[in-house]
């Protein structure tokens, strides 16, 4: 029994590596959520630099020229934007 108790022991023990890997998991989970965090941020703030930029042309030009501009316009493709690189999915 004592043999079994220590073979456990010895198995179960937790080794450097071991507290590694477990380690190495939530750091990738940790920065996975970063990058999330980073690519929320960076739409929101494309969110409103484009209400910005169009209260910007209401004040200029008046709201009667920017709607019929808008009417007339088809409707634009999102710009694609180089993100960063996910790196927690190695």
């Amino acid at each position: 029994m004592l043999r079994w108790i220590t073979n456990w022991a010895a198995h179960h023990a937790p080794t450097p590596e071991k507290q590694a890997e477990r380690a190495m998991n939530e750091l990738r989970m940790a920065l996975f959520q970063a990058e999330q965090r980073v690519m929320d941020a960076q739409m929101h703030a494309d969110y409103y630099r484009a209400r910005l930029t169009f209260l910007e042309e209401v004040s200029r030009r008046g709201i009667e020229q920017v709607s019929d501009l808008r009417r007339t316009q088809p409707e634009p493709s999102p710009a694609v934007r180089a993100g960063p690189k996910l790196t927690a999915a190695q």
